[in-house]
């Protein structure tokens, strides 16, 4: 049959009653009476029928039957209006894999019966999909241009390798790449043996590293039922997860639902582990089970009964979706949908058959990835079995959460305060919310703060830090006005600090350590002055936020695992001077309502000339280390040299006393100098160095496109370096069980004229002890501080303090802590 004239906008090659009666009558009234004899084969190359069958007309076709050489035909399927398998209009992912099934009508009009002559069936074993666009909708009409590239002979044997393009509507929404086909006999796929681990994929699998994400909400399930999956088609997750999932009475998200029970192909999740798999995001395990009566055998295919594989694909996305909602990845929107991943390619294997004596196939989903950029995402490795035998292999199998056409997502313009749908575990509302400071971090500034800051993309500009040094969630107040930069505006921002933070693991007691405390408190109050529009004013202007300096105390020793962070920040000053805007604040944090941090900080904004024109503390000039100046006069028997970082003593309990250093993401000191009443107060001195590796961690999160080491960690340098000089003076000796805690009441200053940057090398540092003090079964060790890098001076610290307190401490203990501090006691 030839292709369409040239010219005319569509020719019906075959319609829709067509593709029923080569679906489930003879082949010979379709393709014409030489294909009489095919209809009398025990099987043959079918399409499905109905339900499952999704082809409205062939347009075109490229190919000579008898010829075995690259062929092509053009099919099209128009999505009904209410359509069975849709999710509030939106067409699934199975469907939309589907709807290109005319490859099998392709090669059947090739003539590949007259090879197999019914001895053969077909199945599709690998393929590679591309979503480019979003899922199509019902009412849509969805083309697909489908190509044979090659075929490979082996006897009657043969394997043909294909492609697609699917537009909706014109637009080019998913490809199918690298697809291959064949033929086989019963023996041949009796035989198979699954899909078997190559050295490839051991190695890509070793080479995932531990990762963490913060879920959005919390809840203890681990594992799901049929009737949670029931409520979940039903759009209602609150009844499954908790409260907090509630969404209803605000109207969100009701788009948010799995399919219906037709289309669902899980029927419960008996593990969800979420901080399991090789990357720690999570692993879950799901069970199909399957009715050999079941609608989806009937129709697929007449005489060949085989679950197809794009319904097993569509149990990974459901499993998939599930995850995004117990992970609450929902919560930020006020009507989403779910959606395919643009540009993630999905490598499939299918290496067995699902008949109808299988009665269950179980999923294992190890997730690899997930994100709230551009827009909330899981993404997972996923292999189906047969009992033990591993059937199919989805490797970057991925669903994502977004708006629902012409939903807003973000501020309104000058920033104003709009519910996008986050509430915080009391039920108050956000107006900005996780995927907003997640573009703050790292995005699109305009997605995270309105349209005035579209003047950005594709520019370096001020961020937030992300990844794991990203300490605030929510804004949850705004007074002030966005290019009005006046004393007095004020803003409330959230950080949930979860209880597996990396943080708790790393530190050296369990308290947030003090790092953590000044980061979370100088990002929220950045985020007041830069959300008012600090640098609006200079559009054209690429600027770097760097902390200038501040103070700032603990009055509280709060347990911070697994509460929210809430910070009250005010602007005291804004003003603009050559090469660079500074804004001072005043800030507090609170945990259920009670102050536990107080400060203020100034922050400025600089060009990039004003940042390579620093001069450091000292005018540019070398001001050396008291240890430099003093080392020749220096008694070598109270003087040594410790190996810290290199040393994993340093990071297990002590004998007598447990006290232990931080860890991993918090290993700050290599190697530290003590001097027994050394320094200017005489009362212990200590010089410590860090090797700054281009590759430390805290460059790619401190921050985009503008990588420094974060001065808290310098900070947190020092402080390490006075619980090397506890430990190994002996001063916590005769305390019994005790453990570093925050000090309280000490209110440590800082000062910052320069930065440690990839290339610099090393960072060096000394303290001067000024004053141990031992009270009420504590004990505080203060000091004066400072940083360098190479050849200049640039931190100056004052009254950084460390604290040794009992390891057992009782919540009457930790209340009587607060009655003496207020009393004066």
């Amino acid at each position: 049959m030839p292709a369409a004239p040239a010219g005319r906008e569509r020719t019906v090659l075959w319609d829709e009653r067509d593709l029923l009666e080569f679906a489930r009558g003879r082949v010979a009234p379709v393709f014409g009476p030489a294909f009489a004899e095919v209809d009398t084969y025990p099987r043959r190359c079918r399409l499905p029928e109905p339900p499952y069958l999704f082809v409205s007309r062939v347009t075109r076709i490229t190919g000579e039957t008898g010829r075995f050489e690259p062929a092509e035909i053009t099919t099209e399927y128009d999505v009904p209006v209410g359509a069975w398998y849709t999710v509030d209009g939106l067409v699934p992912c199975a469907v939309t894999i589907e709807a290109g099934q005319c490859d099998m009508l392709l090669i059947a009009y090739l003539g590949i019966d007259f090879r197999t002559r019914g001895e053969r069936v077909y199945r599709l074993l690998d393929s590679s999909l591309v979503f480019h666009g979003g899922l199509p909708r019902e009412g849509q009409t969805l083309r697909y241009d489908i190509r044979i590239d090659r075929f490979v002979w082996n006897g009657d044997n043969l394997l043909f390798f294909f492609n697609y393009r699917c537009y909706a509507d014109g637009e080019l929404i998913l490809e199918l790449l690298d697809a291959c086909a064949g033929f086989f006999t019963p023996a041949e796929l009796a035989d198979s043996l699954g899909v078997v681990e190559s050295a490839a994929d051991r190695r890509r699998r070793a080479a995932m590293e531990p990762a963490w994400f913060k879920p959005l909400a919390r809840t203890d399930r681990t594992s799901l039922t049929g009737k949670d999956l029931e409520l979940l088609a039903a759009g209602r997750p609150g009844e499954v997860f908790g409260p907090r999932w509630d969404q209803s009475a605000d109207g969100c998200n009701r788009s948010l639902r799995l399919p219906g029970d037709m289309l669902r192909m899980i029927d419960e999740i008996p593990v969800v582990d979420r901080l399991g798999g090789p990357r720690r995001l999570g692993a879950l395990t799901a069970v199909k089970r399957l009715d050999p009566e079941g609608w989806y055998f009937a129709c697929h295919f007449t005489g060949d009964p085989v679950l197809a594989g794009s319904l097993i694909a569509e149990g990974g996305v459901q499993l998939l979706q599930t995850y995004a909602m117990y992970l609450g990845m929902h919560l930020v929107f006020p009507d989403a949908e779910f959606q395919a991943v643009p540009g993630l390619e999905t490598e499939v294997k299918v290496r067995g058959q699902i008949t109808p004596h299988t009665r269950e196939v179980r999923y294992e989903v190890e997730i690899t990835d997930l994100t709230m950029l551009p827009r909330p995402t899981v993404v997972a490795d996923i292999t189906v079995y047969d009992g033990d035998k591993p059937i199919v292999a989805m490797r970057d199998f991925g669903v994502r959460v977004q708006e629902r056409p012409g939903t807003a997502y973000r501020p309104e313009a000058g920033g104003l305060p709009a519910f996008l749908g986050r509430r915080n575990e009391r039920g108050e509302a956000a107006f900005i919310n996780e995927l907003h400071l997640a573009h703050a971090a790292r995005g699109d500034l305009g997605t995270a703060m309105g349209t005035e800051f579209e003047i950005y993309a594709g520019r370096r500009a001020p961020y937030i830090p992300n990844g794991d040094f990203r300490f605030v969630d929510r804004i949850m107040r705004l007074d002030g006005t966005r290019g009005e930069l006046r004393p007095g505006a004020t803003m409330a921002t959230e950080y949930d600090s979860p209880p597996e933070a990396w943080y708790y693991r790393d530190t050296a007691g369990p308290e947030m350590p003090n790092c953590v405390v000044m980061e979370t408190s100088l990002q929220a109050a950045i985020l007041l002055g830069y959300y008012l529009g600090a640098t609006l004013a200079s559009p054209d202007e690429e600027l770097s936020i760097r902390n200038l300096d501040g103070r700032a105390r603990f009055v509280r020793r709060p347990e911070l695992a697994g509460r929210t962070v809430r910070h009250e920040s005010e602007l005291l000053s804004s003003q603009s001077v050559p090469g660079a805007i500074l804004q001072k604040f005043r800030y507090r944090l609170l945990a259920d309502d009670e102050v536990f941090y107080e400060g203020e900080s100034l922050f400025g904004y600089f060009t990039e000339q004003a940042l390579s024109n620093q001069v450091g503390l000292d005018s540019g000039t070398y001001v050396p280390p008291w240890l430099e100046t003093e080392r020749a006069g220096l008694d070598p028997a109270r003087t040594r040299t410790l190996a810290v970082r290199s040393d994993d003593r340093w990071f297990a309990p002590q004998p007598g006393t447990g006290l232990h250093l931080a860890d991993d993401h918090l290993r700050m000191v290599d190697e530290v100098t003590l001097v027994d009443g050394g320094g200017v107060h005489g009362q212990g001195y200590i010089h410590g160095s860090r090797t700054v590796a281009d590759d430390d961690w805290y460059f790619d999160c401190h921050f985009h496109r503008d990588p420094v080491m974060p001065g808290s960690l310098g900070v947190e340098a020092v402080i390490q370096a006075l619980q090397v000089h506890v430990i190994d003076s002996g001063l916590a000796d005769g305390m019994g069980p005790v453990r570093f805690g925050v000090p309280l009441d000490v209110a440590m200053g800082w000062k910052y004229r320069g930065q440690i940057l990839r290339g610099d090398g090393e960072m060096t540092f000394d303290a001067h002890i000024k004053e141990v003090r031992r009270d009420g079964g504590r004990l505080l060790v203060v000091a004066d501080a400072a940083v360098w890098k190479p050849g200049l001076r640039i931190y100056e610290l004052t009254d950084v303090a460390v604290e040794v307190v009992p390891a057992a401490r009782t919540e009457q203990a930790r209340a009587q802590d607060d009655t003496e501090k207020e009393t004066g006691a």
